[in-house]
């Protein structure tokens, strides 16, 4: 969380050679750290792995590749010039031992069929920078980004950033309502979602069928895909089902005992010729395949057709029309595409849900920013304030009494984004998330000025002065910042 984008290849995990100027990736850094568990389960009780260890994500990256043996370890390389590039290389690095996940969806799930600590998530790519074109449809996109990022008190940055649901109400599955969480921008995704049964192509280390520490391996589904909400535009064939664009992939798994970190890493064709490098074999024209040859190239020009055709509307032609008349070739600049991720954990018993997130990352998210105007100021607080008082003691608190705290209803499967600490209850404690209690005139000190401009507004009975939110200024709340105030 609270990532940063940089235009940048320094820090990025190892294993990568890298011998280019910085200007072929994008490469998002977070915070190291920062993982939190924030369920979805209805109750917020459901149980996870004793021996899990939380995805934290280091890095995420995208970077114009060539590779040195593109057939037999096609890993083996250096980022490349963008100019003339025929792969891409995706690394996303996690903090400590993760595992590839097993199977989480179907009827016998075995999510930790490789080890107590599955990574699941979605890496999402928006390749045209065009926030109206693509995403996904229906329940599909209530698992993604903007669904979810409002569970760790973020709003990301721009327009592009109110999309994102604030609250379950605004998880509603009809596109046309706001905020339209469903038209993300992604046009292709890396989905590590458990949705299908692994194929482990290569198990380094000790081969009891467990990803183990200092190991590294190689496992096939499909695993990487062009966003489904543009199925409708699509005349491809030959994925997992007509319309979608998903092929088997390789994607390797890579544990570095000395730093313990997880790197998962993938190479893909950015064009025909790429393709025909990846499997050795004569270059192949664009043939809408997805059992054969695939590539950035062929994935756009089939969408680009789907435009210029058009003959459809409704939500498919929504996300995709921005495509018409475009050029795919024009696209594949990895230094212009933007990343994010949203990435956790399965419960123990599949009873109690699917996921339960940990982290994310992505451009320039913002902690504690409720209105979306890229600073985290008095209004935010105020923001918190009002939404406790709106629903403090009606039917909306889950307690039905007026204390000055939001216990939201359905926890878990509920969520609001003023619950900065993910407690599940909207209080004064998250006013302590964005500033120190003490720090009344929001000037970033704890100090006498602080303490004179509280006892005017507690005088005048101001509603800022209602230290513990219950509506009424009284003694209590000026003993509390008192308290807060001694503190520091």
């Amino acid at each position: 969380m609270n990532a940063l984008r940089y235009i940048s290849i320094v820090g990025l995990a190892a294993g990568m050679t890298l011998a280019s100027s910085d200007d072929n990736c994008t490469v998002v850094f977070d915070s190291l750290g920062d993982a939190v568990i924030r369920r979805t389960d209805p109750g917020n009780d459901g149980a996870m792995h004793p021996d899990a260890v939380l995805p934290d994500i280091v890095s995420m990256s995208v970077c114009a590749w060539e590779s040195f043996d593109p057939v037999n370890d096609p890993y083996n390389g250096q980022v490349a010039n963008e100019n003339g590039a025929h792969l891409f290389r995706l690394d996303i690095t996690f903090d400590g031992l993760v595992n590839p996940a097993g199977r989480v969806l179907g009827s016998n799930p075995d999510p930790f069929a490789y080890g107590p600590s599955p990574v699941i998530g979605f890496l999402d790519i928006d390749i045209d920078d065009d926030e109206d074109s693509g995403g996904e449809l229906g329940t599909a996109a209530e698992t993604r980004y903007l669904a979810n990022i409002s569970r760790f008190g973020i709003h990301p940055d721009g327009s592009w950033g109110d999309r994102a649901a604030k609250s379950r109400d605004d998880l509603d599955n009809s596109f046309y309502t706001t905020p339209q969480y469903e038209r993300s921008g992604a046009d292709f995704a890396l989905v590590l979602c458990g949705c299908s049964d692994l194929i482990v192509v290569s198990e380094g280390g000790d081969g009891n069928g467990l990803f183990d520490a200092g190991e590294t391996w190689i496992v096939q589904a499909r695993l990487f895909e062009r966003s489904q909400g543009y199925l409708e535009a699509s005349a491809a064939f030959g994925g997992s089902a007509s319309g979608l664009y998903d092929p088997l992939i390789d994607v390797r798994f890579s544990h570095d005992t000395n730093t313990d970190q997880t790197l998962v890493s993938m190479v893909w064709a950015l064009d025909m010729m790429g393709a025909a490098q990846l499997t050795g074999q004569p270059e192949q024209a664009i043939d809408l395949n997805v059992a054969n040859h695939t590539s950035v190239v062929e994935a756009l020009q089939d969408i680009i057709d789907g435009a210029d055709t058009g003959g459809f509307s409704g939500p498919g032609w929504d996300l995709v029309e921005q495509w018409e008349g475009e050029t795919a070739d024009d696209y594949l600049e990895p230094s212009e595409w933007r990343v994010t991720g949203l990435f956790g954990a399965p419960y123990l018993d599949r009873a109690d849900g699917l996921y339960v997130w940990t982290d994310t990352a992505g451009d320039d998210e913002l902690f504690g920013d409720g209105n979306g105007d890229e600073f985290v100021t008095r209004m935010d607080e105020t923001l918190i304030r009002l939404a406790v008082y709106g629903a403090d003691g009606t039917a909306d608190d889950a307690d039905g009494v007026l204390d000055g705290v939001w216990t939201l209803d359905n926890p878990g499967f509920n969520f609001s984004f003023f619950d900065l600490d993910g407690t599940m209850k909207i209080e004064t404690q998250d006013i302590a998330g964005i500033r120190s209690l003490g720090d009344f005139n929001w000037d970033g000190t704890v100090n006498t000025q602080d303490f004179i401009a509280y006892l005017n507004a507690w005088v005048a009975s101001d509603a800022t002065a209602d230290f513990n939110l219950n509506q009424t200024v009284d003694t209590i709340d000026f003993v509390s910042f008192l308290n807060a105030w001694v503190a520091g």
